[in-house]
């Protein structure tokens, strides 16, 4: 499941598709929605943009996917961690104030494989004796979530999707999400304009937690098609029963 910011929640298309459709369209797109798209390439999955990519929405639907990818915006509160946060789009609801805080996610269960935070600063934090750096890669880790992709400082609009076409790519290969990782920035490194080749456009994404392989298979169509195959087998032993018991009765004698 992938968020992308905006402050424009009047347009058109702002609604929710899912990767496969974005992947076919032509569309401009600016900032965050081309890193979307980008990951769209390579993934299937479901996409909140505009006046859909709000904080009830994620609260909703976190917890029912094995990845999410998050490119918003964030800050990062030093002196009290437990208030950093992440920006949404705004909303009328009268619940949420589309900022999504880092106490907020000790009281939520997302036990997503890999949870990616592209915001800005989003592995910075208070250091706390203890605990580490309090961050709000910390608590999603509370909330559940086996890995995460963090940044160390501000992240760049202009190269970040291609940084995370590489990762995810290379996380299609079933490589490890650490040598994805590692993979992907000298795959920018190889291919990158000569003036953005310095750290900062490359540099600042880290993983923290499980780094093993992400398994892509789609275990539910294996589990149909074992189900199907045992009634089928099923259904073969039954009828060679019935053959069976028919000539029994048929050779008895009268």
């Amino acid at each position: 499941m992938a968020f992308s910011f905006s402050d424009d929640t009047n347009g058109t298309n702002s609604n929710t598709m899912s990767l496969a459709t974005l992947r076919g369209t032509d569309d401009d797109l600016p900032g965050t929605r081309e890193e979307i798209k980008a990951i769209a390439d390579i993934i299937d999955g479901q996409y909140y943009y505009g006046a859909q990519a709000i904080e009830a929405n994620f609260k909703k639907n976190a917890g029912a996917y094995n990845i999410l990818h998050l490119a918003l915006h964030g800050e990062v509160d030093h002196e009290r961690p437990e208030n950093s946060r992440l920006f949404f789009t705004k909303s009328k609801d009268t619940l949420e104030d589309n900022m999504l805080y880092s106490h907020e996610l000790f009281a939520l269960d997302i036990p997503a494989e890999l949870t990616v935070l592209s915001a800005c600063n989003t592995g910075s934090g208070k250091i706390a004796a203890g605990e580490g750096i309090m961050s709000l890669g910390t608590a999603f880790q509370y909330a559940g979530s086996k890995s995460l992709l963090l940044t160390r400082w501000e992240v760049s609009d202009q190269t970040t999707p291609q940084v995370m076409k590489y990762f995810y790519t290379n996380l299609k290969k079933d490589m490890t999400k650490s040598k994805a990782l590692q993979q992907a920035k000298l795959n920018y490194l190889a291919n990158a304009d000569i003036n953005r080749v310095h750290p900062f456009y490359w540099g600042g994404f880290y993983l923290v937690g499980d780094t093993g392989a992400i398994d892509f298979k789609n275990h539910h169509a294996a589990l149909y098609w074992s189900i199907g195959l045992g009634i089928i087998i099923l259904l073969i032993l039954i009828t060679f029963w019935y053959r069976k018991r028919y000539r029994k009765q048929k050779t008895q004698p009268t």
